[in-house]
């Protein structure tokens, strides 16, 4: 093992590097028999809505029984809704950002509710993933990443105003808010009261691991499109109040731009 470790060091740079590739090249190279099991059958979801003329998106409740294949931009042969997503995940979290403390988690990638956003394409009989999201419900709040402690921070000054009480009551029923109750809060704490004050928690939930995959020059409109779907779907399917973790402004600017 030692010999290895220092194969891989010497090869990758670091374990974490030979981790991920290893992770990425497991999915890729499944034994033929296995992987293609199923791709004489074309299955499409008639359920899908269509966004921008040729984008589809769509709630999926369960990813892993999925029987669908996808192509993405990181394998050259469709793969199982399922380990495209994982494939997704890995190559834009921790490949390109370095989120190596998912490589720990990746099987929280690989079933559950997600929302896709896809696109047909003229040469290919299966369609390509754009964007995915993991959709975790209230029932497993306890897994949210939205209250870990990794995601908090004493330092942090929520930014809560009287409009933004007003928004969240007219978006689903609460119990009545009140900017004073607030006061000398931590954001934890608001966070926390903001949540159990929702008084149908099946109309919450939390949408995390965002994902935009395709071509370069397009990032931002694909992203643009994802964010629109995204908040459509969970609209659609009854969901009111959504939990997540966003670290880019613009897409803070966007939610603002559509009052949501």
């Amino acid at each position: 093992y030692f010999h290895i470790e220092k194969m891989a060091i010497k090869v990758f740079g670091c374990l974490l590097k030979c981790s991920t590739e290893f992770e990425m090249f497991k999915l890729i190279h499944k034994p033929m028999s296995v992987l293609h099991r199923h791709l004489d059958v074309t299955k499409k979801n008639s359920t899908s809505a269509i966004i921008d003329e040729k984008y589809h998106y769509e709630l999926v409740q369960d990813i892993s029984t999925d029987e669908r294949y996808f192509h993405t931009e990181f394998s050259e042969h469709p793969l199982p809704l399922s380990d495209a997503i994982v494939l997704i995940n890995i190559a834009t979290f921790i490949k390109e950002h370095k989120w190596y403390e998912m490589l720990n988690h990746l099987e929280i990638s690989s079933k559950g509710e997600h929302f896709i956003l896809y696109q047909y394409t003229d040469n290919n009989i299966y369609p390509t993933i754009i964007s995915s999201a993991l959709i975790q419900t209230t029932s497993n709040k306890h897994d949210w990443l939205f209250f870990d402690n990794f995601f908090q921070n004493t330092k942090w000054k929520p930014n809560l105003n009287a409009d933004g009480l007003l928004s969240l009551s007219h978006a689903t029923p609460m119990s009545p808010l009140a900017r004073s109750q607030f006061v000398d809060k931590s954001s934890t704490e608001i966070e926390n009261d903001l949540f159990y004050s929702i008084l149908d928690k099946t109309k919450a939930c939390e949408a995390i691991r965002l994902t935009i995959s395709g071509e370069k020059s397009k990032a931002n409109y694909h992203l643009y499109l994802a964010q629109k779907g995204l908040a459509m779907a969970l609209k659609e399917s009854g969901r009111d109040i959504v939990f997540t973790i966003i670290e880019k402004p613009a897409m803070v600017l966007f939610y603002q731009s559509m009052n949501l």
